[in-house]
């Protein structure tokens, strides 16, 4: 059977309203978020509403947003609702701190058009400001005007730093109080403290000298002048300390200037980035490197390489790896560890030596020892012909020292006493060598003499006396003062004695046992 109009027209109806009761109890829960209400007389208003529980806020509209965009990062939400209302409503803050006040309305001290309503239910409070869209915004900015110029005023009235405001001409219009306290006694708008050098740009930073008018001592500043409105702002800090410590190091780099100028070692200091930034009249001299080289501050590597090419450094034994032996140099020199001789092909000496310092900066150290090296070696000539000479001496010899250490001895001692040659390099005291004395000799009570003899303090004559080893030679000992409280001692051996003599001068047992 087929329906009839009325009937699909009814079934219709019923399948939109339950589709519609459907998607009413499946669509989600919204969000209540705060509504700007009507005003009491039915006329929409621009509002601003702020919810909050307890001082935290928890919702508001976008004009209440607008409004808290403007405000100070240290403040919370609610100091800056209060903050930015209380200039039109005064008696909001106690209000609300009354814990009595549920709802009530507080109209603006400039008119009624303006009002806030306040409802509070239990900890939750509702604010709702009624007015026109551009006076809210007018109120906001209004409020932080005054904020920020409060702060300017404080800042101007508080601050060391000295801040004033001239024209285009340069006369003063306004001082805070920081400068006018510094130009007292004198009055700054009669008399600047102050006068741009006329060779300086108008803008920018300059370092300035003025006379304390209370004091009479010269003082320092950094001033700091910046375009503003027809005329200019000037900043001056304080730079005493500043130019103090600037003097102090020019007067102790010159006071290094001179004392580099007369050091005869040549002095060379290249910076982090391995440029010549100083050398003095020695290094000059030494090196024979043009002044205008130096001056031009060459790498390390072209220094060296210039060294080179005058013969002022060692030739290197393998050219292929000369460039290698540059980074070498730099970077024992870093490390402080670069300390060689530099023997060069004329005869001289340079002991150069590498010296780390701050900020990755280092410096070499050029210092002429030809004459040293030349001591030295002579020095090692006399010593070894001196030991030439004893060795061939037939009389064995030592030399003690006034401490009694043993200095040196000849090649017949070592003979004599079977003492082993790299022995003597070692520490040896005369204690240690009597002990062998004894010991390759029949008991005589010489050596307690000799002893004496060695480690007596003073004039001394020279000493004698005889002795004889145990093999039966007879034994000539000497003790000679010489240079330095020194003493050399010198062992000559007798010539062999004939059999009879020989056993005539020999303990007799049959007479020793009838003296007893």
């Amino acid at each position: 059977m087929l329906m009839d109009a009325a009937d699909l027209a009814m079934v219709l109806l019923v399948a939109f309203v339950g589709a519609g009761l459907i998607l009413a109890v499946l669509k989600p829960k919204q969000k209540q978020v705060a509504m700007a209400p009507k005003d009491p007389s039915g006329i929409e208003a621009c509002v601003a509403v702020f919810l909050f529980q307890g001082k935290s806020l928890v919702d508001a509209t976008g004009g209440a947003v607008a409004l808290l965009d403007h405000r100070a990062d240290h403040m919370s939400d609610y100091d800056a609702v209060l903050h930015a209302l209380e200039a039109r409503f005064p008696t909001l803050g106690s209000t609300l701190d009354d814990p009595t006040t549920t709802a009530t309305r507080l109209r603006s001290k400039e008119g009624p058009e303006v009002f806030i309503d306040i409802k509070r239910d239990d900890t939750q409070l509702r604010l709702s400001l009624y007015t026109a869209e551009k006076t809210v915004m007018q109120l906001w900015v209004q409020a932080a005007d005054d904020a920020r110029t409060s702060l300017m005023h404080d800042v101007a009235a508080h601050t060391t730093q000295l801040i004033w405001q001239t024209d285009k001409v340069g006369k003063l219009r306004w001082a805070n109080r920081a400068y006018c306290e510094f130009a007292a006694p004198q009055d700054p708008y009669q008399t600047p403290l102050f006068v741009m050098p006329s060779n300086l740009d108008t803008q920018g930073e300059h370092r300035l000298s003025i006379t304390n008018p209370q004091t009479e001592v010269t003082q320092w500043f950094d001033v700091r002048t910046v375009a503003h409105a027809d005329g200019f702002l000037h900043f001056a800090n304080d730079a005493n300390a500043l130019v103090r410590v600037d003097q102090q190091r020019q007067s102790f780099v010159q006071t290094l200037g001179k004392t580099f100028a007369q050091l005869s070692i040549g002095l060379a200091i290249f910076d982090r980035d391995r440029q010549l930034v100083m050398f003095n009249p020695a290094m000059l001299e030494m090196t024979q490197l043009p002044i205008d080289f130096l001056t031009a501050k060459p790498s390390i590597d072209t220094v060296l390489d210039r060294l080179r090419e005058r013969r002022m450094m060692p030739e290197p034994k393998n050219y292929g790896s000369w460039r290698e032996q540059f980074s070498a140099v730099e970077t024992a020199a870093k490390n402080g560890t670069y300390s060689e001789n530099w023997a060069l092909p004329d005869g001289q000496t340079y002991r150069v030596t590498g010296r780390p310092h701050p900020d990755g900066a280092f410096a070499f150290l050029f210092e002429d020892i030809s004459a040293e090296v030349s001591l030295t070696r002579r020095f090692r000539s006399d010593i070894e012909t001196g030991q030439a000479v004893l060795d061939t001496l037939p009389d064995a010899i030592a030399v003690f020292s006034a401490a009694g250490t043993l200095v040196t001895t000849n090649r017949a001692y070592g003979a004599l006493w079977s003492t082993n040659a790299e022995l003597m390099l070692e520490y040896r005291e005369l204690q240690s060598e009597m002990s062998i004395w004894q010991d390759r000799c029949i008991p005589s009570p010489i050596w307690s003499e000799m002893r004496n003899f060695v480690q007596q303090v003073g004039a001394r004559k020279p000493w004698c006396e005889d002795a004889m080893l145990d093999d039966g030679r007879h034994l000539k000992c000497y003790a000679t003062p010489i240079a330095g409280g020194m003493t050399m001692v010198r062992f000559a051996i007798a010539p062999q004695m004939r059999p009879v003599i020989r056993k005539l001068t020999l303990p007799d047992a049959a007479i020793r046992a009838g003296k007893r």
